[in-house]
């Protein structure tokens, strides 16, 4: 049905196999705008598979955008997609963004909705220590600085992994090691500074990466962000000279998705411009409805330059990041982290390179969404419990974090900032903002280094603080 197979010998599970067949479909114009998909149970049963299989690539196809789902009506390939025909699908081959780590509090007790941070009590140390171990004893070389670009065996584990897990092709020459994330963003600010000097940033954003390119010297053009993140359509004319940053697959802090329409837009403009798209993705691995979102790197390889990081998959302590760079750009951010004697340290490159390619990571990240996504169950029952109808929660589809919306303005004017007297602490939606023009008032929670006793409690001291002020939910 429609041309597509499933591969039962392929380790791809099915439903990513239909998941990319179809947005292949649609991309190349195979499956125009407005049609109209057949049923699930006819789907189903073409297919040889079971039913909940279908629905769930039909919803995961529907959250990034390529399907409309009309109740009573049926399932269409949604409308505003501009097919390509580069369109292709690839066999399987045989405080930083948004890592905001707050200061270690005083007081033992305090219950820290700290964002970015993943369950450290959870960090594979006895397998980590193994793969380290052995890596520290194979070779003296591992002693020297190394490639500028990274471990070439980290770098191949890492391309392998990323086909396997997100469907980016690169080679192993595209990809360039960093000390965490926030490194990268600060070479790219640097390598980038002889043809660009602003950039569109997300309003509001994580704070690490909006200080970075502030620090070196780039204009900040603020862009609106909305229920499907960045408003690239606020962009009235691209001007040259101008980067665009985008956490496209989970937006900071509103946890948005940015639908494929808003995808297309944003790399048409940038390609019109001559400009390039700074895709940061640092937790589309813990999509917890779904599959991960394909990253907008996937779209145009030759103007997004992706952002990846460990710190939230592994470990922050890890500081290892890398970056996808587009081909045309190799030599200017290679020489500028070769100028600047950026290196990583070898051995753990070297450990983390056999971590990944051992399945390590996998395994990691498969039992670490499942038991985020419990986390993210119980905070969000507890804040329904507590506040009922006078809050709104958004972005918890993906992530450690989401966020909570107030209702009415006198429970946003609290001082969430200033609660630790009541043994909680939680960030505010608006500290993240650049521009001045209005936005929804509400507080961040991350989960991810939380216990169910510590988010249950933590949601009760909230409530206690509310009431404190008379301001009962």
């Amino acid at each position: 049905m429609y041309g597509i197979y499933i591969d039962r010998s392929s380790s791809l599970p099915v439903t990513r196999q239909l998941c990319n067949q179809l947005r292949e479909r649609i991309e190349s114009g195979q499956l125009a705008a407005g049609t109209k998909l057949l049923p699930t149970r006819v789907l189903a049963k073409d297919w040889g598979i079971a039913r909940n299989v279908v629905i769930e690539v039909y919803e995961q196809l529907t959250a990034e955008g390529y399907l409309d789902c009309r109740v009573g009506s049926g399932t269409y390939v949604a409308d505003g997609i501009i097919p390509s025909a580069a369109a292709t699908v690839h066999p399987v081959p045989a405080k930083m963004n948004p890592s905001i780590i707050s200061p270690e509090p005083l007081d033992r007790t305090l219950i820290d909705f700290a964002t970015g941070i993943p369950d450290l009590n959870r960090f594979p140390g006895k397998i980590w220590a193994k793969y380290l171990k052995e890596a520290a004893e194979s070779s003296p070389h591992e002693y020297n600085y190394g490639d500028v670009k990274g471990s070439l065996s980290l770098r191949l584990a890492l391309r392998d992994y990323l086909f396997r897990s997100k469907g980016i092709s690169c080679s192993a020459d595209q990809l360039i090691i960093v000390s965490g994330a926030s490194e990268g963003f600060l070479l790219l600010a640097k390598a980038l500074s002889a043809q660009f000097d602003s950039i569109y940033l997300e309003d509001p954003t994580i704070d690490i990466a909006r200080d970075i390119f502030r620090m070196m010297n780039y204009s900040l053009v603020p862009v609106q962000v909305d229920s499907n993140g960045m408003q690239v359509d606020a962009i009235r004319t691209f001007l040259p000279g101008h980067l665009l940053l985008l956490t496209p697959s989970h937006q900071f802090p509103s946890g948005s998705l940015m639908p494929i329409q808003r995808r297309h837009q944003a790399i048409r403009m940038a390609e019109e411009a001559d400009a390039y798209v700074i895709e940061d993705d640092y937790d589309s691995e813990f999509r917890l409805k779904g599959i991960p979102v394909p990253p907008l790197q996937i779209l145009s390889p030759s103007r997004v330059i992706y952002v990846g990081t460990f710190s939230k998959t592994l470990s922050p302590s890890l500081r290892i990041g890398f970056l996808i760079a587009p081909p045309k750009l190799l030599d200017a951010i290679t020489l500028a982290k070769d100028r600047l004697n950026l290196h990583t340290p070898a051995v753990i490159q070297t450990a983390l390179a056999a971590f990944i390619r051992d399945g390590q990571l996998e395994r990691h990240i498969h039992t670490m969404k499942k038991l985020y996504k419990k986390r993210r169950n119980l905070l969000t029952e507890r804040l329904v419990q507590a506040f009922g109808d006078q809050i709104s929660i958004t972005g918890d589809e993906a992530g450690m974090h989401l966020q909570v919306l107030f209702h009415t303005q006198k429970h946003a004017d609290l001082p969430w900032n200033d609660t630790s007297a009541y043994g909680f602490r939680v960030e505010r939606s608006e500290d993240y903002r650049i521009g001045d023009g209005s936005s929804e008032s509400g507080i961040v929670l991350g989960y991810g280094n939380l216990t169910s006793d510590q988010i249950t409690e933590g949601v009760s001291r909230m409530h206690r603080f509310v009431s404190a002020f008379g301001e009962s939910m």
